[in-house]
């Protein structure tokens, strides 16, 4: 008897087990598909993919979309498209409700809710939507198409300038509300689409004592120009009578009862658009200034940008309108300047930190350190910001109005005939900037002093220029801006650093020259450009003065606010030398001559004998050339000689001598004549 009975206890484990196994099964096949017995707005989608449920229910989109609709209004039949009124349906939201069906619990509520499958069917909810406004216009049509007695709520127009009024009139109407239920209702369905709309009685609350009160505002609002205005942007705007006339309309209000009198904000946009460029203007940052005759640091204050604010300037307009007939002209705030006024505010007080002067001889390096000047003045640095001169002021070109002067190319001073001499000069700019970086206390981030040593500057406290490089930059390692000024005439330069640097001061302390080097003199040819007058063998002109070499280097002393000293950083550099340059004929370049010319005596009016006998022991090669003379006392006589005399020639040249050759005129014989005198 036990093992039959253990087998009739087996039993129902077995039937249970049995449906579970296949429920596994099924849900494991069937993942990711719509549940059994499933339906979205009465359509079947059990059984499938996600994919296909979508594309099923497009489908039936698509019809709800092209299938008109009938509504009759008082016997009148009106066919409504639905893409009049831009039916849509949510087809993912009622696939991913549907897929997510009898998914819910722990495995064994998925279990029940599987087999309720079998059984219980599910219909998911589509949601469809349309545009409710459209609906009410279309609903407008209709009524006026389909009601012989239209009630009627009053209005006010601008007809020409003219007010006409209309005033109530009981009727009947469309029960809108109800019939755009009914309209929603009837484009969300497949099956019965035609359906009544209710028509009922309507007495219009407003009365015609309302619509006189609106028309006497209307006349009001529209009886002159109105004018609004802002001064922060100085901008100003008129609108005509005609043009507040195109955007006043009328409303009716039921809570509480009036003919509300509006401007149209969209027609008063459209008047705003054409000057929209005037008024919406970009930010304007706060501008520090430093004046250099008093010393003062101020900020000009900055602005927000201003953008259109249509809903605004139509409420000013109306306001306006009805009163005075000017008003404020609002604008909105737009972008944020770099510099807002609280910002510059917040930096505290600040004054001059440091300045340099240095001479400034010359006519064109002048005019070149001026244009660099105008460049930089009044730059700004703030805070944590590198400055590169090179940056600011871009290449040096003609272009730009720069002219050619001296500068240090290949260790040497040239002044001409090199792209390098244009904006010859301006490392004076950039070492009585350097200066001021230096006694400023900020940060040298590159500085390269000349090659050459100028005893004009201060040793290894200068700094030469080129583009693009060498550079003098500087970081403003300060809390608070440097206000950079300059200010030149045609013998000094001074450049200005106004700020706060935290109340430091910097000095410099040298140590002494050291490898000392000392220039030496060369000889070179004479090389004369066009217009000058070459040099005679014995003759000299120095073309490049000598400049010693030497090591020198400088500390940066800091001085904080405390008293307390800062031995900050220590520069060394070596200054080459340039060995002075005389400039000679080419036969002494040596020192002695060699193959010098000599110069030419002059033998003019000497006689030929004499002349030959000079010049051929200096062991010149003569050549005579007879011409012709009227003077007996010019005859045998040297009357001109090329080269002439007191030129350079060379020992062996040759030598023209032009000698005068005297012919006597030939002898005329006179005729006798003999006077026979008769007596009286």
């Amino acid at each position: 008897m036990k093992p039959r009975f253990a087998l009739f206890a087996l039993l129902p484990i077995a039937l249970f087990l049995l449906p579970a196994g296949v429920f596994w099964v099924d849900r494991s096949i069937a993942e990711g598909e719509v549940p059994r017995n499933v339906s979205i707005a009465g359509i079947d989608v059990s059984g499938l993919s996600y994919d296909d449920a979508m594309l099923t229910i497009q489908a039936y989109e698509r019809q709800l979309q092209t299938t008109p609709a009938v509504f009759i209004v008082n016997e009148h039949p009106f066919r409504l498209e639905p893409s009049s009124v831009s039916v849509e349906a949510d087809e993912v939201t009622a696939v991913e409700e549907a897929i997510s069906q009898r998914t819910e619990g722990g495995p064994i509520s998925r279990f029940w809710a599987w087999l309720g499958g079998f059984s219980k069917p599910v219909d998911v909810h589509l949601p469809i939507t349309m545009d409710r406004e459209a609906i009410d216009d279309q609903l407008t049509i209709w009524e006026d198409a389909a009601i012989p007695n239209p009630a009627y709520e009053g209005s006010v127009d601008v007809v020409e300038m003219e007010v006409v009024v209309e005033y109530p009139r009981a009727g009947e109407r469309l029960d809108k509300s109800s019939s755009t239920e009914i309209v929603v209702e009837t484009l969300s369905v497949l099956p019965g689409r035609e359906a009544r709309l209710p028509v009922v009685d309507h007495q219009p609350e407003v009365t015609d004592s309302h619509v006189d009160a609106a028309a006497v505002r209307v006349r009001r609002i529209i009886n002159a120009n109105v004018i609004l205005t802002n001064d922060d942007i100085e901008y100003s705007q008129t609108f005509t009578a005609d043009e507040v006339a195109r955007a006043v309309y009328t409303e009716i209000s039921t809570n509480p009862v009036e003919v509300a009198v509006l401007l149209d904000e969209a027609v008063v946009r459209d008047l705003l658009e054409p000057h929209r460029s005037e008024f919406e203007l970009a930010p304007v940052s706060a501008e520090f200034k430093a004046t250099l005759s008093s010393g003062e640091v101020y900020f000009i204050p900055g602005r927000y940008g201003t953008t259109m604010n249509a809903p605004a300037v139509t409420e000013e307009l109306m306001r306006a309108a009805e009163g005075s007939k000017t008003g404020p002209f609002p604008v909105s705030q737009g972008d944020e300047p770099t510099l807002t006024n609280e910002e510059a505010a917040a930096y505290g007080p600040m004054a001059l930190v440091s300045k340099f002067t240095t001479d400034t001889p010359g006519v064109n390096r002048v005019h070149n350190i001026h244009l660099m000047a105008d460049t930089v003045d009044e730059y700004v640095v703030f805070p944590g910001q590198t400055f590169s001169i090179n940056e600011v002021v871009g290449p040096r070109t003609v272009e730009k109005g720069y002219l050619e002067d001296c500068a240090i190319i290949n260790g040497e001073v040239l002044c001409e005939g090199h792209a390098a001499n244009i904006g010859g000069g301006v490392s004076q700019f950039s070492t009585t900037f350097y200066n001021a970086v230096f006694y400023g206390c900020y940060e040298d981030v590159e500085h390269k002093p000349h090659s050459l040593y100028f005893k004009k500057y201060p040793e290894v406290i200068e700094a030469t220029m080129g583009y693009p490089s060498p550079d003098v930059k500087f970081r403003n390692n300060s809390d608070a801006p440097v206000i950079i000024r300059t200010r030149y005439s045609d013998s000094e330069l001074t450049v200005y650093f106004f700020g706060n640097n935290g109340g430091k001061t910097c000095t410099a302390e040298w140590g002494e020259r050291t490898n000392p080097e000392e220039y030496e003199t060369v000889y070179v040819a004479d090389e004369p450009v066009d217009g000058e007058t070459p040099l005679n063998p014995g003759q000299e002109k120095r073309v490049q003065s000598g400049i010693d070499g030497f090591t020198q280097t400088v500390t940066r002393i800091i001085t904080h606010s405390d008293g307390t000293k800062e031995r900050e950083k220590t520069w060394s550099w070596r200054y080459n030398i340039q060995d002075e340059k005389i400039a000679v004929h080419a036969c002494m370049v040596t020192g002695e001559p060699v193959n010098c010319p000599a110069e030419l005596p002059s033998v003019v009016g000497k006689s030929y004998e004499a002349a030959l006998d000079q010049l051929a022991t200096a062991g010149y090669t003569i050549i005579r050339v007879d011409e012709k003379t009227d003077s007996q006392s010019k005859n045998g006589v040297v009357l001109s000689m090329d080269p002439s005399g007191g030129t350079f020639v060379r020992p062996g040249a040759s030598v023209t001598l032009k000698v005068g050759v005297y012919t006597a005129p030939p002898t005329t014989t006179v005729p006798s004549t003999t006077t026979t005198t008769a007596a009286p």
